[in-house]
């Protein structure tokens, strides 16, 4: 799709200032995805992105925008909405403000017809087919569809129009919540992911929305449980009110929009409960021997350095390496061999477990869950780490939305790992969803202050990153992928294990193709993380 030139958007420039009295900043938008949902406008209180050459009308466009900025309150709390809902209520709020607009400057109607017309899907009993035949519906008093639904919606908007005014937002509010229930009862099926407006010329809605408005402005703690420790003076297992976890200063991140090809400053923000000096004190008596594994140096013996251009021997994980590059159609390094040499300088290891709610599932074949096998694959990771003098931690995310990445440090660089340490990891519970290029961000922020001479990031997740207020399945993709290339150039070596089957496409393009492994079964955990730990060790 051929963008916009600059020049071309002054005249949809001066059209919408004279409609609605705003003076906005006009973009092209770059060339969309062929894979991804058609491409709309974007409109937001500052600026109007609008399609390449071959998109919708721009007097169309600009007119149904300049209809927004008049009649519409932008930024609404959007989480007693379900995405059905988000769709339907926005395509109602379209046809409102249209029609205010309509009523102030009938001409602009007959642009608001084509493009409905165009667009209109007469058969079938999809999501999209019925919302085209809906819009048209509302606008066109003389087109007849027949189906009950949208008959049933023209009907309700025709009637709340003369009770309330069409000014009454709330009266459409309640009418697009019956409608959308009303879908629900007629097992319609709604893939947010592949979703896009129907109409062409309107814009994708994220300006009616605010995902995080609603959200309590305080972070919800995670739970640590541990051990009840012995009172002074009493019995162990007394039960004693542990105090309140502390919140540390929220972080903001930018994230990667790849359909606009802009980095948004400042807009994640990264919670990270914090665990307060009189809950590690109560826990200190908890303390196992088996568990404590003091950091010792290494022994002064040399190691084989493996995967080098020449030595006196094959690498022999190398060589398997490079056959399976070469099945993938990818360009193999070519380093095959191994040879005697120096002692490794220190790591400095970050393991970033993925917490969210799919984790909770039980693993395939396994009678525990996903998470549970992921938190024990990692303490023995951490185990052999300390026992060989490398410094790790173990982390944890999930996320709430943008507004709310809930960061947890499970294990903290030079904690010891005792038994409380282990209870807390155990004890991390799988909630929300995985804003994966967020909490890489934060992850990355941490290790910059290691003092070893190699940092890396080690991620293990479940399946691709995705949140509630995110309905493109790419979107939360490509940002991870940039949050990792911004690690690499950051000097952070970042590997990816995703316990995912079907994950190899979104693996690669996250980690790349030598960095990112997948697993089908995680009864694999410990023997793949014991891999890449001595592949790291190996840099």
């Amino acid at each position: 799709m051929p963008a916009l030139p600059e020049p071309a958007l002054a005249a949809p420039g001066l059209l919408l200032q004279a409609l609605s009295g705003r003076a906005l900043r006009l973009q092209a938008l770059p060339p969309g995805h062929a894979e991804g949902p058609p491409q709309r406008p974007i409109l937001s209180t500052r600026h109007l992105l609008l399609p390449g050459a071959d998109g919708p009308s721009p007097c169309a466009a600009v007119a149904h925008a300049a209809a927004h900025l008049l009649h519409s309150t932008p930024g609404r709390p959007s989480a007693a909405l379900k995405p059905m809902g988000l769709a339907v209520v926005g395509a109602i709020e379209d046809a409102r403000v249209e029609q205010l607009l309509i009523r102030r400057l009938p001409g602009v109607r007959r642009w608001f017809l084509a493009g409905l017309r165009d667009c209109v899907q007469p058969h079938g009993l999809e999501f999209a087919a019925l919302l085209s035949r809906l819009d048209l519906a509302l606008l066109d008093e003389r087109y007849a569809d027949g189906n009950h639904w949208v008959d049933k919606a023209r009907t309700l908007f025709a009637a709340a129009r003369q009770q309330h005014g069409l000014e009454d937002y709330e009266a459409f509010r309640r009418l697009a919540s019956i409608l959308a229930n009303d879908l629900g009862q007629m097992r319609v099926r709604f893939n947010p992911r592949q979703y896009a407006v129907p109409a062409p010329y309107r814009d994708d809605n994220s300006y009616l929305w605010d995902h995080g408005a609603a959200r309590d402005a305080e972070a919800e703690p995670l739970p640590l449980q541990v051990p009840p420790a012995a009172a002074p003076g009493g019995t162990a297992g007394a039960e004693t009110p542990a105090p309140p976890l502390a919140t540390a200063p929220p972080q903001l991140y930018p994230e990667w929009d790849y359909r606009s090809a802009v980095l948004r400053q400042d807009w994640c923000t990264v919670i990270e409960p914090s665990v307060p000096q009189a809950l590690a004190a109560a826990t200190a008596g908890t303390r196992s021997r088996a568990l404590q594994l003091p950091m010792r140096p290494r022994p002064g013996r040399s190691r084989r350095l493996r995967r080098q251009w020449e030595g006196e021997e094959i690498d022999l994980d190398a060589a398997v390496e490079v056959q399976i590059e070469r099945r993938l159609q990818l360009a193999p390094e070519g380093r095959l061999f191994q040879r005697p040499g120096p002692q490794h300088p220190p790591l400095s290891l970050l393991v970033l477990l993925d917490l969210s709610q799919s984790t909770a599932a039980p693993a395939a074949g396994e009678s525990r869950t996903l998470l549970a096998l992921e938190q024990e694959a990692a303490l023995l990771l951490a185990r052999a780490a300390l026992a060989a003098g490398d410094r790790i931690a173990i982390h944890g995310f999930s996320s709430d939305t943008r507004a709310r990445v809930h960061y947890h440090r499970l294990l903290d660089f030079d904690a010891t790992l005792d038994e409380a340490a282990a209870a807390r990891i155990r004890s991390a519970p799988a909630r929300y969803s995985t804003r994966m290029g967020a909490a890489v961000r934060h992850a990355t922020a941490l290790l910059a202050a290691e003092p070893a001479a190699q940092r890396a990031l080690l991620v293990l997740t479940d399946g691709a990153p995705a949140d509630i207020d995110v309905h493109d399945g790419r979107y939360l993709v490509e940002d991870a992928r940039a949050a990792v290339q911004a690690a690499q150039r950051a000097r952070v070596l970042v590997q990816g294990l995703t316990v995912d089957a079907g994950a190899a496409d979104y693996a690669r393009r996250i980690f790349g193709p030598r960095h990112g492994r997948v697993i089908a079964h995680a009864a694999q955990l410990p023997r793949q993380l014991a891999g890449l730990y001595a592949r790291l060790t190996m840099h």
